[in-house]
């Protein structure tokens, strides 16, 4: 083997070499939305604010102010076992439910006359602002649901014995996960709500046997707190 041809292979040889060391860069592809992951693994996430978890909800983009049923789609007239939620919203400091409900609110009056032995649960909320202020004195997130309690036995016959109260005070804050809302104020109000749900199948959120019924009251029943609306 001549010199010549000696170095000529040694320079193939550390081409090939300096060749296998370099890194190729793998750019994700631009249909893939950033905040995809982050999304899905957002906790107790419910994006349409409809009372119904994304990953139960069949239909997830649920206008504002609309009686769903357990699958997070509108309800019109539901036969059979009941199980639905309505998501009521305050002005700041105020425990006065928006007269815009009076649709949403006959439409629960029509299934509770319909399925006599459903019960009835309303979670009271404030938010962290509004605790700040009044330090609970004037113990809103009750009189919030007290005053839909009252709604419900005065004005649409539903009788008070199916009705249960509970307290969330700030425990249940509302998850924001709509990355393109990022003002703290729009997430308050969100949080001076009311959740209102009627089910068939749960008689006492303290004993619950169905997974889905489980999946749906638990975190009311960790943070939320019975009590006597009379």
């Amino acid at each position: 083997m001549t010199m010549k041809t000696h170095s000529t292979l040694l320079l193939l040889a550390a081409s090939i070499i300096s060749a296998g060391c370099q890194t190729t860069e793998i750019v994700p592809p631009k249909t893939i939305p950033q905040y995809e992951n982050i999304r899905t693994m957002q906790a107790d996430s419910d994006l349409d604010g409809d009372g119904v978890f994304d990953d139960i909800d069949e239909c997830p983009e649920t206008p504002p102010n609309v009686v769903v049923d357990a699958k997070g789609c509108p309800v019109v007239v539901y036969t059979g076992s009941l199980e639905l939620q309505l998501q009521g919203f305050f002005e700041p400091i105020s425990s006065q439910i928006s007269d815009e409900y009076d649709q949403e609110f006959a439409i629960i009056e029509e299934n509770l006359h319909e399925q006599p032995d459903a019960k009835i649960f309303i979670f009271g909320h404030v938010s962290s602002n509004e605790l700040a202020i009044t330090n609970n004195k004037n113990n809103l997130s009750r009189n919030r649901a007290i005053n839909i309690r009252n709604r419900l036995v005065e004005k649409h016959h539903i009788t008070s014995d199916r009705i249960s109260t509970y307290d969330c005070l700030d425990r249940y804050p509302f998850i924001a996960t709509d990355f393109s809302e990022s003002d703290l104020a729009g997430i308050e109000s969100k949080d001076r709500r009311v959740t209102v749900k009627a089910s068939t199948q749960v008689k006492d959120l303290a004993n619950i046997e169905n997974p889905n019924d489980w999946k749906n009251y638990e975190p009311y029943l960790k943070r939320c707190e019975i009590f006597k609306s009379e």
